[in-house]
């Protein structure tokens, strides 16, 4: 058996029922008695496992991974915010709130970081593991004393989670400040065309056009920069550099507005932006977005 200890009363209750509600899809041979009791101000939640392997293993399996959901629910919000306080003592409410909202979608798989995709299942383990190692051995888990001071390495995976967050935040407040530059300098610029046409390409990059449709040659998407597409290139920056030199005053996007590269494009060139309803130059678009998006689905 284990004793599961925790301050405060209202939050032991809800460990109680977070365990029924878990354990409810088991046999009730399977099943581990789970206790609920509360005095002077402490709860404390019980927890009967079988005498025997491997039925005892499944149970301490099951009670551990209630228990890494409850914890991450209950506690994670508060140590990310530590976390970040003490990273960054001197930033404002707003920077902290900006850091704690990208490390909760780095952490909900909604973040373009290299660890959103595994965050979450990663964080969960470091739980996971440190509980079935504890539980296979001792009678009394004080939960806030395991979580402050057994959960070292989720901790420190949470801290790199934070700082991965306050990165992304500068190059966002980095990028759009020189977005807004960007903006700036096209507004004071002298139009050298007075219109382009942009198409996609089967390679990912793109094609400008002058009225006549005919090739505007520009270094950053015919030259040299067109042969590294395989280094993952920006290949928005390139067009956004090739515009800038061009100078159009009238831009025509023979693409879906969907299609990722338009955001910064029409931020940048705004009023000097617009969609082509469709014609043959579309067309050619949608299927060479076909072929890119069927040459990402290879790769991955």
């Amino acid at each position: 058996m284990i004793t599961i200890a925790v301050h405060c009363p209202n939050i032991g209750k809800q460990l109680w029922q977070r365990l029924q509600e878990d354990l409810a899809h088991l046999k009730p041979e399977e099943t581990p008695y789970i206790g609920y009791w509360t005095s002077k101000g402490q709860t404390a939640v019980t927890c009967r496992f079988a005498d025997a392997d491997p039925a005892r293993n499944v149970q301490i399996y099951y009670v551990a991974s209630s228990l890494t959901d409850f914890i991450v629910s209950h506690y994670e919000l508060d140590i990310l915010k530590r976390l970040i306080k003490r990273d960054h003592p001197s930033a404002s409410k707003e920077e902290l709130e900006a850091i704690l909202d990208e490390a909760n979608c780095i952490l909900g798989g909604r973040s373009s970081s290299q660890l959103s995709s595994e965050a979450r299942l990663r964080s969960k383990a470091d739980i996971m593991y440190t509980l079935l190692d504890y539980m296979s051995t001792e009678e009394l888990l004080i939960i806030d004393g395991f979580v402050r001071f057994r959960l070292w390495k989720y901790q420190r995976y949470l801290r790199r989670v934070t700082r991965l967050a306050a990165d992304s935040i500068r190059r966002k407040r980095a990028h759009r400040e020189f977005i807004a530059l960007l903006k700036s300098f096209v507004e004071l610029q002298e139009p050298r065309r007075d219109i382009v046409h942009i198409v996609v390409r089967p390679n990912g990059l793109y094609r400008i056009l002058d009225r006549d449709f005919s090739l505007v040659e520009t270094e950053y998407l015919e030259g040299y920069a067109a042969n590294l597409i395989e280094h993952e290139l920006d290949v928005e920056d390139l067009l956004i550099s090739a515009l800038l030199t061009i100078a159009p005053f009238h831009i025509v996007l023979h693409f879906p507005r969907e299609w990722p590269v338009t955001d910064a494009v029409e931020t940048i060139f705004a009023d000097r932006l617009e969609y082509c309803p469709g014609c043959r130059h579309c067309e050619a678009s949608r299927k060479a977005i076909a072929t890119i998006l069927a040459n990402r689905a290879k790769k991955s």
